[in-house]
């Protein structure tokens, strides 16, 4: 045993750079693997400890006025709700970019100060991170939603819902978008509470970004929409009923004000006839006052006339606004801005490790398995001496059992720690650091994926130096102490083609019969090869789709510079076409709105624009146009929700109402999920008279100072 002991570690010190080469390349493709396996979970992890650390809400519940105490009344006593927190919320103008501004949370979707503290007087404010101040400074808000305006900022904060770094949502402030957010107390804001953050109970041990948490939400979204459309239908019925009270009231004002101008008209007229008649010097100062006091009467009913007038108009504006008043409910994807996105990156991960671990493992097994096999052939010899002084075979064959596992073991080891800790951490980071505001990652600890990374390393090197040994041992002691003689194999095929074969010279010839009869290193060495260059083309295909993708859906499909959004109830809209009908080169008035919908294969439900126009030539390049009786609908689209045409799509609206869009046909679109109709077929689906909301517009100039422009109209 001793023999065998010390001829084992000769092996080992002769063979260190073999030993440590195929340790590095078994350790290379458990670092591959395991990293990327290990990155998307890990992704994830991170944020759902950040949820749960800060009782993310599973939805918000928005007021686009105010809740009543009737709503919160209601709200509170919905059956499968575990909390719920109200709060206020509001837009404002900061140096022309818009910033969300928020009160403090209380309970639900809590914050998490990174600097500083939390806003506790008026005059204060804790800014996010994606805001560029120091504490201490001051910075102005304009909006009309604040009691103090100028405020101090006296704290750094970071919460789920603002993950993102950039993309904080659209507003109708400054330059359209939303590049900031911000909180403050509830009591410096003049508004009432308009936002209700939700958890529901039966979310509490459900992990997000699964398909168990996101059906669960929607069916509890589903519920909770039956509840907030009689809300919003109640609320509307009110303020009508409202408006039709102040109408009633302003016609018996107008009764009472024609009824003055009589009596001032008869009052007059006897004024004019006693000034006829009035002699004295004293009767007529006395109707000179009384006609003083007249005028002053009828300035007075001018002036009520003129004011009342103005509540005429006030009123037919405000009938129009009702149909504005609704409460609606958000899901993750929808108020947690980031969350969608860092979700479908950690998605993109899981689908990666399923790509590039399998190639690295491919050609790590290839080499490993015939570097292992190579080293037993070599020792043939030794192998027979071995057997020739009595030792079994299980004790010739445990030098090569203890070198095989020793390599898988070592590199599997440092392969496992890399691959769980560097590889995760620097994904994680390049994520952090360039669209997200996160905190430290959270690594799994995935034992399971470690057992099989170990178990493909002993595969590649166990077995095959077991396999390869034990072939060796089935000869007598006697042969294996021979070198083994060249395999006896026929005419490769090239030698039948004489006239080929004949003008190869011999090394060459030499070449291709080894290739032939080494089979396996052939393989090995044109699956290698390939497999290196499907690395380095898979790499350069991606790259290329990506820096293509922008050109192609920008400047050939989608031919506008820009979309603006206008209410077209609003007494401001012939300012507002003004506005852009001076400064586009050529602009398409068409009607646009956002839905939403389900699909059973994806995590959250999909954000749909839905464009009306008769003809979007020139503005839109569609591969087929919409009928009076169908919808084109994105290839991307109906790919997510298996779409053929003459299916339906049933999509919702911000309320949660239903309605289903027949599919006429598809169009190539890169870039988010999109809808085409016609007029027509828009009334149809939609049981309502198709009017004109927006533009899709073509300019030269700046496309940030049209916006601006447009924008201060609080109409886009």
């Amino acid at each position: 045993m001793k023999t065998l002991t010390k001829n084992i570690f000769r092996t080992f010190r002769r063979t260190w750079t073999r030993f440590l080469s195929v340790s590095l390349l078994i350790g290379l493709a458990i670092f591959v693997f395991v990293g990327l396996f290990s990155a998307g979970p890990d992704m994830r992890q991170t944020v759902i400890s950040q949820f749960k650390k800060e009782n993310l809400a599973d939805v918000q519940v928005i007021a686009s006025d105010k809740f009543t105490d009737a709503d919160k009344k209601t709200l509170n006593h919905i059956h499968g709700i575990r909390a719920i927190s109200y709060g206020k919320q509001t837009d404002a103008e900061l140096a022309d970019k818009g910033i969300h501004i928020i009160s403090n949370p209380k309970n639900i979707s809590t914050l998490t100060v990174i600097k500083g503290r939390l806003a506790k007087s008026n005059d204060e404010i804790a800014i996010g991170e994606q805001f560029h101040k120091n504490i201490g400074e001051y910075i102005t808000l304009k909006t009309n939603n604040l009691k103090i305006k100028k405020v101090k900022i006296v704290g750094i904060v970071r919460t789920s819902e603002f993950m993102s770094k950039t993309k904080l949502g659209q507003t109708n402030v400054a330059d359209g978008t939303l590049s900031y957010f911000a909180v403050i107390p509830d009591s410096n804001f003049t508004i009432s509470d308009n936002l209700a953050r939700v958890t529901f109970k039966n979310t509490k041990h459900k992990r997000a970004y699964t398909k168990n948490y996101s059906d669960t939400v929607s069916e509890n979204i589903e519920k909770l929409e039956r509840v907030t459309q009689k809300l919003t239908k109640k609320n509307q019925e009110q303020a009508l009923a409202d408006i039709s009270k102040q109408e009633e009231n302003l016609k018996m004002a107008e009764v009472t004000l024609k009824q003055k101008e009589l009596q001032l008209k008869e009052i007059e007229v006897q004024l004019n006839a006693t000034a006829h008649t009035a002699a004295s010097y004293q009767a007529q100062l006395q109707i000179a006052s009384q006609s003083a006091q007249l005028q002053q009467e009828k300035d007075k009913l001018k002036k009520l006339k003129t004011d009342l007038a103005q509540k005429k108009i006030n009123l037919n504006k405000a009938k129009k606004q009702v149909s504005l008043l609704n409460i609606t409910v958000q899901e993750r994807s929808q108020f947690a801005h980031g969350y969608s996105d860092y979700g479908s990156s950690a998605t993109r991960m899981d689908a990666l490790a399923l790509v590039l671990p399998v190639i690295f493992f491919a050609i790590s097994l290839m080499v490993s398995f015939t570097t292992m096999r190579r080293m037993v052939t070599e020792k043939r010899i030794e192998l027979g001496t071995l057997r020739a002084l009595g030792f079994t075979r299980k004790e010739v064959m445990r030098e090569y059992i203890l070198y095989s596992t020793a390599t898988a073991i070592l590199g599997t080891f440092f392969g496992s720690l890399l691959g769980t800790f560097f590889l995760p951490s620097r994904i994680y980071n390049i994520f952090a650091d360039g669209s997200y505001q996160l905190g430290n990652i959270t690594f799994v600890y995935n034992l399971p994926l470690l057992l099989i990374s170990l178990a493909l390393s002993l595969m590649s090197t166990l077995f095959a130096a077991y396999w390869a040994a034990r072939q060796e041992l089935k000869e007598k002691p006697s042969s294996l102490m021979l070198a083994k003689p060249p395999a006896i194999t026929n005419k490769i095929f090239l030698e039948r083609l004489t006239f080929i074969w004949k003008k190869l010279s011999f090394s060459n010839k030499v070449t291709l019969r080894n290739a032939f009869r080494y089979k396996s290193r052939m393989f090995m060495t044109i699956f290698g090869v390939m497999g290196s260059i499907s690395l380095l083309i898979l790499g350069i295909g991606i790259r290329d789709s990506l820096i293509g993708l922008v050109p192609s859906q920008y400047e050939h499909i989608s031919a506008y510079d820009m979309i603006a959004v206008y209410n077209p109830s609003s007494s401001d809209v012939p300012s507002y076409q003004k506005i852009i009908k001076n400064n586009a080169n050529h602009e398409l008035a068409i009607g646009y709105e956002t839905f939403y919908a389900n699909s059973k294969d994806l995590l959250d439900s999909q954000s749909i624009q839905v464009f009306t126009a008769n003809n979007f030539k020139d503005y839109i390049k569609l591969d087929k146009e919409p009928t009076a009786d169908g919808a084109i609908l994105s290839q991307k689209l109906a790919h997510a929700f298996h779409l053929k045409v003459g299916d339906k799509l049933t999509v919702k609206n911000s309320e949660g109402k239903s309605y289903h869009i027949k599919v006429a046909g598809f169009t190539t679109n890169y870039v988010g999920h999109m809808i085409y109709m016609k007029p027509s077929y828009h009334e149809k689906v939609f049981h309502e008279k198709y009017e004109n909301n927006a533009y899709l517009i073509r300019t030269k100039k700046n496309i940030e100072n049209l916006a601006k422009k447009s924008i201060k109209t609080r109409r886009v």
